[in-house]
């Protein structure tokens, strides 16, 4: 990310892909609106990957990757349908395979910030980029109809953000903040960080509520389901 003479950070997505202007991998033109969609929100040039050598890091990966397991399994997926590997020069990002880049710098300045990490984390997890295999048979969109698709994955990604983070017993309001902190201004293709807000807000809502509904009718369930205690589903 490119910084900006106010301090802040530049337009781009704070952390996910950045879907802005149509990528290309090197395979030509899209052949349907699943390609073209993962093309721009999965295609970007990855960043370099660097060893955990320090111990801190080493324990933080750890963590991380056990939330990881945690979240695929909120997002119906299985727990390796992703893997998470270390790297310079981002926040996170994931490709098309679900390999979630985490970035050195931004581990380091939220060790103790759990909710912040893990609600990143649950954004890229959010995007479930196996899943655009189902758009494989549909012809490519327009500029504009591309656009509008990746700004409601954007979305959906926000929202089960939010909605992991109540079921994990986090706050979402430390994830808000620190968005809030870096996408400083709005951009015309992306929805604003007070947007965005409101839409982790109401997944963290919906996962709340959803939590206490379980563990109110359902108590063994919730022991045995429950993302919580990551006992997962056997």
């Amino acid at each position: 990310m490119s910084r900006i003479n106010s301090g802040g950070v530049s337009t781009r997505n704070p952390f996910g892909p950045s879907w802005g202007s149509s990528v290309r991998t090197g395979k030509g033109e899209p052949a349907s609106v699943g390609e073209q969609v993962q093309q721009n929100l999965f295609g970007k040039k990855k960043p370099p990957l660097v060893d955990s050598d320090d111990a801190d890091i080493a324990a933080q990966m750890a963590r991380l990757h056990a939330f990881r397991k945690r979240l695929a399994r909120l997002a119906g997926d299985a727990e390796d349908d992703y893997d998470l590997v270390l790297a310079e020069g981002t926040i996170a990002m994931i490709d098309d395979k679900g390999l979630i880049y985490v970035g050195r710098r931004f581990l380091l300045d939220h060790m103790d910030h759990l909710d912040v990490l893990v609600g990143v984390l649950a954004h890229e997890i959010g995007h479930r980029p196996r899943r655009w295999n189902e758009y494989k048979a549909e012809a490519p969109r327009s500029k504009e109809e591309a656009e509008k698709l990746c700004r409601l994955e954007e979305t959906r990604a926000d929202y089960f953000a939010g909605k992991a983070l109540a079921e994990l017993k986090l706050q979402v309001e430390p994830l808000i903040a620190f968005l809030t902190a870096v996408q400083v201004q709005p951009h015309p293709e992306y929805f604003s960080a007070a947007l965005r807000a409101e839409v982790l807000r109401e997944g963290f809502t919906d996962g709340r509520r959803r939590a206490n509904n379980r563990k109110k009718f359902f108590p063994e369930l919730d022991r045995m389901r429950g993302a919580g205690g990551d006992l997962g589903t056997g």
